[in-house]
């Protein structure tokens, strides 16, 4: 069991290689194949982390975050977070893993983003319980990386500012409000509560996101994240613009 706090690296240790493990791991690359080489779409424009760093807002975390959104807007849902941690690669159209054309978009590459099988989680928070999050993911963006810079915030549905007393994040004002200029009405306050979607990972408290666990009125979808990202892509079928930030 591993109780670092380091990066795993994989090591090549000498070990001469095993036919028969060859094997298996060909056999399943081969199997695999068909699904992970479907085209699911097109872009036009790069959807990539904020990478190394992790620390802002980026144009891929913005995307399935508005996708979030978007598949729950029916069913109540005014905003969505998701981890910046959770995004582990780019889709960029000089990428062509599958020997697919540039610019088109594979299952396998959207299984590369989100290859963790997290599903996705619907709740009511109150405002100190959203506050209380938010602070949380914006403590690496204010110096404090004791605990990873994974759980920066990518969110859908928020207006917010905050800023650093030294390493610790304060949440000024909240919106419920698209990206674009500053909102003119009123921030959320005390007594106000937001339905939000939000991956199983944060809501279990992963990456410090503990105020998450508190939620009201909680539906655990079954939804597969990465199904949500890949419903927005052939849903939009060519991707031409990056989603708009705050």
């Amino acid at each position: 069991e591993w109780a670092g706090a380091a990066t795993r690296v994989a090591k090549n240790l000498g070990v001469a290689q095993r036919p028969d493990v060859k094997a298996i791991v060909d056999d399943a690359v081969a199997e695999t194949a068909v699904l992970r080489n479907r085209v699911i779409g097109r872009a036009t424009v790069d959807l990539a982390r904020d990478n190394p760093d992790r620390l802002r807002e980026s144009d891929l975390g913005n995307f399935v975050a508005d996708a979030m959104r978007r598949k729950y807007a029916g069913v109540g849902v005014q905003a969505a977070i998701t981890n910046s941690g959770g995004l582990r690669a780019d889709i960029l159209q000089s990428s062509t893993p599958g020997g697919e054309a540039p610019g088109e978009i594979t299952w396998g590459e959207a299984f590369a983003v989100l290859p963790f099988g997290n599903a996705t989680v619907i709740e009511t928070l109150t405002y100190e319980q959203l506050v209380a999050a938010l602070a949380n993911g914006f403590r690496p963006p204010c110096g404090d990386v004791s605990g990873g810079t994974g759980r920066t915030p990518q969110y859908s549905g928020l207006w917010v500012e905050f800023h650093c007393d030294g390493n610790v994040p304060v949440i000024d004002n909240v919106w419920l409000a698209e990206p674009g200029p500053k909102p003119t009405t009123p921030p959320l306050g005390p007594g106000d509560t937001v339905r939000i979607v939000t991956n199983d990972f944060m809501f279990a408290g992963g990456d410090g996101y503990t105020a998450l666990s508190g939620g009201t009125n909680v539906l655990q979808t079954g939804d597969l994240l990465l199904d949500v990202m890949i419903e927005e892509i052939e849903r939009l079928g060519e991707i031409t613009t990056l989603p708009p930030r705050d």
